[in-house]
Order: C-alpha cells, then sequence, then structure tokens
C-alpha cells in the first residue's frame, strides 16, 4: 500500500458492510414491524460502539508512544553515564 492509499477507505469492504446494514434494516423494518425510533436508537448504539473502540485504539496508541519515548531516555541516560565514567580516566 502507498502512502498516497493509506488513508484511502477501502470501499470494496465499507460497501460490503452497508450492504449487510442496509438488509438487515430492511428486515427488522418487514419482519419485526420496527419503527424508525427504534432503528435510530439501534443506530446510536452502534455509533457509540465505535466511538469506544475508537477511543480505546487511539488510547493503546498513546500508551506504546509513552513506553517508546521512556526507552529513548533510558538509553540516552546510560550513554550519558557511559560518557562520563570514559571521561573520569582521561
Amino acid at each position: 500500500m502507498s502512502a498516497k492509499d493509506d488513508h484511502e477507505p477501502r470501499w470494496n469492504i465499507v460497501n460490503k458492510i452497508f450492504n449487510k446494514i442496509d438488509k438487515t434494516i430492511d428486515t427488522a423494518f418487514a419482519d419485526n414491524k420496527c419503527s424508525f425510533l427504534e432503528i435510530e436508537i439501534t443506530m446510536l448504539m452502534v455509533k457509540e460502539k465505535l466511538s469506544q473502540q475508537k477511543h480505546e485504539m487511539y488510547s493503546l496508541y498513546l500508551k506504546h508512544k509513552d513506553e517508546e519515548k521512556v526507552e529513548e531516555k533510558s538509553k540516552e541516560d546510560k550513554e550519558e553515564d557511559n560518557d562520563t565514567v570514559k571521561d573520569i580516566y582521561k
């Protein structure tokens, strides 16, 4: 995947998911005699779940970034310590 394609949605997957959701909604209207309000509440619940998943992903990303910073800092500290010890014997 090139850098240009990195931020572009995979439309074939988006369309598959949309078609499945659309079919489920059609079935809910026909078989279960659902109201628009019930469908709207369901969609709101799905949107909330997606928001939670996005929040978890961001949290994991930030945690990973923080761990990388700590590792880099500890490496820098070790290098400084080694330089100090070498300078003592000059």
